[in-house]
């Protein structure tokens, strides 16, 4: 095959999947900017991740000067404090820098930079497998990497997140390392240099560093089977490499390898942890574990292209081993995928589309030499059509916003509702959207939600007690998390810690005002709230509570309700002034709210019936002796001091 014929391969190995992987994702902007009034607040478009949030009040706050690098952030982490990042989280920087650039809010830079980004993996993946001589690998690695449902999920249309690039460093990295692996002089040193500093940039973007420890290893590794490289010159290329990605960075990385290790390996089927409290992790959706097939169809489309991928995978490892030591740390990231979250399943369908090109490498093999440039054409035809056609699921997704653009209304009216210094409560879900939208200072974000104080939030929540939540609002106020690790160095049970909370011990009155924030989007995650804030720490377990909001109701005259067979007649129950309530099935109430558009009815099991979610946010029914209705916007918002 000749260098033309080469030429135009390699171009199409790059081509196909960046066009294919931006289709895939900024498709959806018709339907976004068709129907805004979903989509939107305004003229903002409404983030697709919950961690958008944090990146963004960073980027937004150094477009105006307030980030203050290193010192404490008085929004995050109340009241024991976090401080801001030493170094403003890459993405941050960019999406501050973009939005001025172009005059727009970082929500609206977000709907074309991500998906940009996220593509840019293709370039070094399909560059590290033309350099192996295995075009078709990369090539399906690239393609099935780009439309793999779990990939895409991840770097939709305003995602503004981290996974925008976390394929294409590594994959970066790692090009340059192997090509140092076969360059002599100061060309590998150069490639060393570029693989530091591209580590660095690594580091900057993800703030992981356990994982650029793991590849400067694995390289360190692979220069042991090198043994056509001279003793010296692997000893140099070690100090080479070890300075430009910067020794403080890899020192760094023992540690948090030590920490990624006892979060995703060690403790994460732990039910509890930190002395006895529930391991929130549990209840993390991109931390959950899929079984074998719905990771092989998030991952890869369906089970025989997994399969396939994955019998080529193992191939083309035993035969060329060495070769691909720079990429394997990715590849382990991705095999927990089948063990752990499934978050992980992103790193591991490139691996999936390396197998089955590598497969369609093996049998060009047997191809004339006049024919195997026609064959490798054929071969990239038929792997889009399959990988593309195997993934339905992608090209019929349709990224969702987080949260509808009432609840951002309501989130931008609490600044005006509450003092600059409040302190809010809610569910660690919303932290980062209270320090966006509202500039308020939360107890727990996406940051911070594996403390303590997590557990205490969801007491509030699922108690039926009103001074048993005033009580530990009030207690975790004042001692926060660092209080409740004292008091576990003391000898103190988390069992023992939660009574004390609960009766009291530590209720002084709060410096600050306090304001308890209700959400409609919480219903969702009731479930889980109301797990951890049941929790036995006996049986290490706590009881679900499944609230359903019935769709499709019509009301008939003025006492009837009509959800599809289901007839309610409002007189048959009690009314308790904001809702009527009705027995219905064993263990199960019927709730019916007027709301300003019509009337919502709720199913609700007995046992959260009175729970502070179901009574202070559904039926607003409160102790006015511990709390005041501040804002009701039901079912947007409820919020209480």
């Amino acid at each position: 095959m000749g260098k033309l014929k080469g030429a135009i391969i390699l171009i199409l190995c790059l081509l196909i999947p960046l066009a294919v992987g931006l289709y895939v994702r900024l498709d959806d902007l018709q339907v976004w900017n068709k129907n805004k009034s979903r989509f939107y607040y305004g003229e903002r478009p409404i983030f697709t991740g919950y961690d958008a949030f944090y990146f963004a009040r960073y980027g937004k706050e150094f477009s105006e000067g307030t980030y203050r690098a290193g010192e404490r952030d008085p929004l995050k982490f109340v009241p024991d404090g976090a401080n801001f990042p030493s170094t403003i989280p890459m993405l941050s920087f960019i999406g501050s820098f973009v939005s001025e650039m172009t005059n727009s809010s970082i929500e609206s830079v977000s709907l074309w930079l991500i998906p940009s980004l996220s593509v840019l993996f293709v370039v070094p993946l399909v560059l590290y497998f033309h350099r192996l001589g295995l075009p078709l690998a990369g090539f399906g690695g690239a393609l099935l990497g780009v439309v793999s449902f779990v990939y895409l999920v991840r770097t939709s249309v305003a995602r503004f997140d981290t996974d925008a690039l976390n394929l294409f460093f590594p994959f970066a990295i790692a090009l340059f390392l192997l090509r140092s692996l076969y360059s002599k002089g100061r060309t590998t040193y150069l490639n060393l240099i570029l693989a530091g500093v591209l580590s660095q940039l690594y580091h900057w973007w993800y703030a992981h560093p356990g994982i650029n420890l793991t590849i400067f290893l694995a390289y360190c590794f692979a220069l042991l089977l090198f043994k056509e490289i001279p003793k010296r010159d692997k000893l140099v290329a070690v100090i080479v490499l070890f300075i430009s990605s910067n020794p403080l960075i890899l020192l760094g990385g023992v540690f948090n390898f030590i920490g990624l290790v006892k979060i995703y390996i060690i403790n994460f089927f732990k039910p509890a942890v930190g002395g006895g409290f529930p391991n929130v992790m549990m209840s993390i959706s991109e931390a959950q574990r899929f079984d074998l097939l719905k990771t092989a169809e998030m991952s890869s489309g369906n089970v025989f292209l997994f399969s396939v991928g994955l019998a080529g995978l193992v191939l083309l490892i035993l035969k060329r081993f060495k070769d691909l030591l720079p990429i394997l740390p990715l590849l382990l990231i991705g095999l927990m995928a089948l063990k752990g979250g499934q978050r992980f399943g992103m790193y591991l369908a490139p691996f999936i589309g390396i197998g089955v090109g590598y497969i369609a490498e093996r049998l060009s093999f047997y191809i004339k030499d006049a024919w195997v440039w026609s064959f490798k054409v054929i071969a990239i035809a038929s792997m889009s059509i399959l990988f593309i056609f195997s993934n339905e699921k992608s090209l019929a997704f349709l990224a969702r916003p987080v949260i509808p653009p009432g609840l951002v209304g309501d989130f931008l009216k609490l600044s005006t509702l509450t003092p600059t210094d409040s302190w809010v409560w809610t569910w660690w879900d919303y932290g980062n959207m209270v320090q966006y939208f509202s500039e308020r200072a939360t107890f727990h974000d996406g940051q911070s939600q594996n403390s303590p104080k997590t557990y205490f939030v969801a007491t509030t929540f699922a108690t039926p007690d009103p001074a048993v939540a005033h009580n530990v609002i009030l207690g975790v106020s004042r001692i926060g998390a660092e209080g409740i690790r004292e008091l576990l160095k003391k000898g103190k049970s988390a069992e023992k810690i939660r009574d004390m909370l609960f009766s009291g011990a530590f209720s002084r009155p709060a410096e600050r005002p306090i304001y308890w924030v209700f959400v409609g989007d919480m219903i969702g995650k009731f479930p889980w709230i109301h797990y951890f804030g049941t929790w036995d720490f006996s049986q290490k377990r706590g009881r679900r509570a499944h609230i359903r909001l019935l769709r499709g109701c019509k009301e008939v005259g003025s006492d009837m309700i009509v959800c599809g067979r289901l007839v309610i007649n409002l007189r048959k129950g009690t009314d308790l002034g904001r809702g009527v309530v009705l027995p219905f099935r064993k263990g199960l109430h019927l709730e019916v709210v007027s709301t300003g558009s019509g009337k919502l009815v709720f199913l609700v099991p007995v046992h959260a019936f009175y729970s502070m979610f179901n009574q202070m946010y559904i039926l607003r029914n409160f102790d006015k002796d511990y709390f005041e209705l501040v804002y009701d916007n039901f079912p947007t918002m409820v919020v209480y001091r």
